[in-house]
């Protein structure tokens, strides 16, 4: 054996180099191009369309949030499977208003949907206050909202 590597030295180092090469190109295309042809979420999203929130029910959420004097915007985006709704409040508006104002959002998303979508409530006051910022996460798999920071 060191016989035939002495004499086709030249010739196994060619062979180890392009073992090599073929090696790492083989391993560039499964693990690292095909991230680049899907979106990030992967197939998380495959049913999206049978879960679309509409337009009319952001906008009926929206003139809910008119209609009461202590929300100063509320504004709203989607990302993934997860519905954000940021919401800008007077700062003598209670934590306890704030939480029931979420639910009455909550309340006009359609149950189906509410299963499927993570929801997420950034509610924050126009001026500094120890109330607010106040988090609320709804997950898909519950049935209520989870508060984090609670006045605190």
């Amino acid at each position: 054996m060191k016989n035939i590597m002495k004499k086709h030295k030249k010739k196994v180092m060619i062979g180890i180099v392009i073992f090599t090469l073929i090696l790492l190109l083989s391993m560039m295309w499964l693990f690292i191009l095909p991230s680049f042809n899907g979106n990030k979420y992967g197939n998380r999203l495959k049913d999206e369309s049978k879960h679309k929130v509409s337009s009319k029910v952001i906008s009926k959420i929206k003139d809910k949030a008119k209609e009461n004097d202590s929300v100063i915007k509320i504004s709203y985006h989607k990302e993934g499977r997860v519905l954000n709704f940021t919401i800008n409040v007077d700062s003598n508006f209670g934590t306890n208003q704030a939480k029931e104002f979420a639910n009455n959002i909550l309340s006009e998303i359609s149950e189906e949907n509410q299963k499927y979508y993570d929801i997420q409530f950034f509610i924050d006051s126009d001026e500094d206050s120890e109330q607010y910022p106040l988090i609320g996460y709804k997950s898909k798999n519950s049935d209520s909202i989870k508060y984090g920071n609670v006045g605190e």
